[in-house]
């Protein structure tokens, strides 16, 4: 049995963690929109529908989580908006993510935005 003695999500805020990866070429083909489309949509659903039926749909990937604790923890993300927002990576959720990476020492520089993160197609 286990508590939850602290939130980091509520501490850090919004950060681009949950995020794709892509390069720029495969963005540039036509499968990238189809796909970004599907993404907004499964964020959409995950984010609007109730965390019971988003346990029941995911439950065959967690076969040890009890389904009430499943919903729960859904219940939290949502709370916390995990999965609302734009699929694009603004610039400060990207800087805080760095401040994350750089606290816990996984990573040894700042990387810049431009280098990183591409734009994304019109879907």
């Amino acid at each position: 049995k286990a508590h939850i003695v602290a939130s980091v999500g509520e501490v850090i805020g919004p950060v681009a963690f949950s995020t794709l990866a892509a390069t720029p070429a495969w963005l540039a083909k036509p499968e990238a929109a189809g796909f970004l489309r599907a993404y907004r949509e499964a964020r959409s659903w995950v984010n609007s529908t109730a965390p019971d039926e988003v346990a029941a749909a995911e439950q065959s990937f967690f076969p040890a989580i009890r389904r009430e604790a499943l919903a729960r923890s859904i219940a939290y993300y949502q709370q916390l908006g995990c999965w609302s927002g734009n699929l694009e990576i603004p610039r400060n959720e990207y800087e805080t993510i760095l401040d994350v990476f750089m606290h816990s020492q996984l990573i040894t520089r700042r990387h810049p935005y431009e280098r990183v993160i591409s734009p994304l197609p019109r879907i």
